[in-house]
């Protein structure tokens, strides 16, 4: 077998392959760029409050269809909505509307 190909377990060059919680936090700053739950451009973001399977928020960032779609959701769990710089105005208007 070749080493490149070696399991990470195996080499002395391997990462953890889990990183500690803490540093899976995203920053508060999101980057606009696509959104986490399809290719498409990332509309809003999303903070999830802390629940008891996750003590900690959690930011997602959603494209207009997939926030629309999730409204009813997000506001049952108490999520905070923010536009992403960038944004129309007539689409950040409508989140607005929809807050």
């Amino acid at each position: 077998m070749n080493a490149r190909y070696l399991p990470p377990s195996v080499r002395k060059d391997a990462r953890p392959a889990y990183l500690p919680l803490d540093d899976a936090i995203p920053a508060r700053e999101a980057p606009v760029g696509l959104a986490c739950c399809c290719p498409a451009k990332a509309t809003v973001q999303v903070t999830m409050p802390p629940t008891a399977a996750r003590p900690h928020e959690t930011d997602l960032l959603l494209c207009g269809h997939h926030y629309r779609a999730s409204r009813a959701a997000l506001a049952a769990a108490h999520a905070v909505v923010r536009s992403l710089p960038g944004t129309s105005p007539d689409v950040a208007a409508w989140i607005r509307a929809g807050a």
